[in-house]
């Protein structure tokens, strides 16, 4: 991801103060005070969203779902691909052990930010051939995590140095900024006495990803990468994560079960997807037709031209696949739609205000989300000791 922030720049409207390296951190809420879509009242929410857990009766395949631990809001933290693999973490240990308490700041309910951590903002000194597909081998490097009570995924005040490095700060000074971003400074040293909690080995079998290694794709996967993931969900019983373009920025979640006969309201999330990428485009055509230089004009040119070019994917994949599946959907686990009137979740317990509610433990993402907007789909399972 040695692009990131030129082809963010292009994509997203960030600036230069975001020109340091952040190999996989991918989906900021906001950039230059623009608001990402992540409400219903936005346009882009999943429909049929589950406040309370399927039953052992649902149609389809559920039976996954119920050791789910939900997860805090990332907000601008850009850390969708260690939140949905902490994720697959509790979930194994939750499967292994079903008489333990599942509840937010329990016994599984295990610290985002060390995944992030053991990462590194940075891509080059993780380990991971790919990180797209094979950061879940993070956790064998280590063998073992901490909980989140231990060790928060938290919000605090930072400041980036003259090379960009986040450096811890305080409220007040000079630069000094307060939000979720504040959990990739690599604080581990501060729990090396908090008990440890033994992981599972994983492996991943790769369903599909993108030839091109790019996880702003869209119209890539082949159409049956449904039925692969549903058949990957029913006989390995595994969670299966998804890299896909939202709304013009990536992000990663995790597939739990599926339910063939939802109403996905007419394809929905992947319809409100094209439309607002069209929009996107427009806009940045519109702007660039008043552009004051021939630079500004070519940047909002090629910004226009991404939008233009993930909508049309997305479009195209769609009607090459017989057009929407208005029945269908899958059980997913995400960690950017805050459920309204869910318990808080307290990023900093030193102050107050900075709460808000957990992430909703199952979104519904219709069978066209993944084959349209989606390029990289890939089972997290566990091996022998």
């Amino acid at each position: 991801m040695k692009n990131w922030t030129v082809v963010l720049a292009l994509l997203l409207l960030a600036s230069g103060s975001h020109a340091f390296a952040e190999a996989h951190r991918s989906d900021l809420r906001s950039v230059t005070g623009w608001k990402f879509p992540n409400s219903s009242s936005e346009g882009s929410s999943p429909v049929g969203v589950q406040a309370l857990l399927p039953s052992a009766g649902s149609p389809g395949f559920s039976e996954l779902v119920p050791f789910n631990i939900r997860s805090p809001d990332q907000e601008e933290a850009g850390s969708c691909l260690y939140m949905s693999l902490t994720g697959i973490a509790e979930w194994y240990l939750a499967r292994q052990n079903p008489g333990q308490s599942r509840a937010s700041e329990g016994p599984l309910d295990l610290s985002e930010r060390y995944m992030m951590n053991i990462a590194g903002i940075e891509e080059a000194g993780n380990g991971v051939d790919n990180w797209k597909t094979d950061s879940i081998f993070l956790y064998n490097n280590v063998g073992e995590t901490v909980l989140n009570r231990d060790y928060r995924f938290a919000k605090g005040w930072y400041k980036r140095d003259a090379e960009g490095e986040l450096k811890k700060s305080r409220k007040g000074a000079k630069d000094a900024e307060y939000d979720a971003t504040y959990n990739w400074i690599d604080e581990r040293k501060s729990v090396a006495r908090a008990p440890r909690v033994k992981l599972p080995r994983f492996a991943r079998q790769i369903l599909f990803a993108d030839p091109e290694s790019n996880q702003w794709n869209t119209g890539v996967m082949p159409f049956g990468v449904v039925e692969q993931i549903k058949t990957a969900l029913r006989e390995k019983k595994a969670p299966v994560q998804v890299l896909y373009n939202h709304f013009g920025y990536w992000h990663a979640n995790v597939i739990l079960g599926y339910d063939d006969s939802f109403d996905n309201k007419n394809c929905k999330f992947v319809n409100d997807f094209i439309v607002f990428m069209d929009k996107e485009a427009s806009d940045a055509r519109d702007e660039a037709a008043k552009a004051a230089t021939k630079a500004e004009r070519e940047r909002l040119l090629k910004k226009a031209a991404k939008f233009s070019d993930a909508g049309n994917g997305a479009s195209v994949s769609l009607a090459q696949g017989g057009g929407c599946h208005p029945r269908g959907a899958f059980y997913v686990r995400d960690s950017i739609y805050g459920e309204e009137g869910a318990p808080s979740y307290d990023y900093d317990p030193d102050t107050s205000g900075e709460e808000s509610p957990y992430s909703k433990p199952i979104v519904m993402l219709e069978y066209d989300w993944v084959r349209t907007m989606a390029n990289h789909a890939i089972v997290v399972v566990t091996t022998a000791p």
